[in-house]
């Protein structure tokens, strides 16, 4: 059974990449703490990156749902 992508009780989420470089680059890029890399056993994101607290990327530029002053 795959792990939540949020886990409440340990304040961790998971972020599915392709290899551990991709976690690397994650942590460094958005500045989050990454505390674990684990194997999922797909073919193409073969690791989740878990990092400390509840991360979440950027809302895009291009995003339609956010309100205009």
């Amino acid at each position: 059974m795959p792990k939540p992508r949020y886990d409440e009780e340990e304040n961790k989420l998971r972020h599915a990449a392709a290899d551990d470089d991709c976690c690397e680059e994650m942590a460094e890029k958005y500045v989050w703490q990454l505390v674990d890399v684990e194997k999922t056993g797909a073919s193409i994101l073969e690791v989740d990156c878990v990092f400390e607290g509840k991360t979440e990327f950027p809302k895009s530029f291009y995003d339609t749902d956010q309100e205009e002053d």
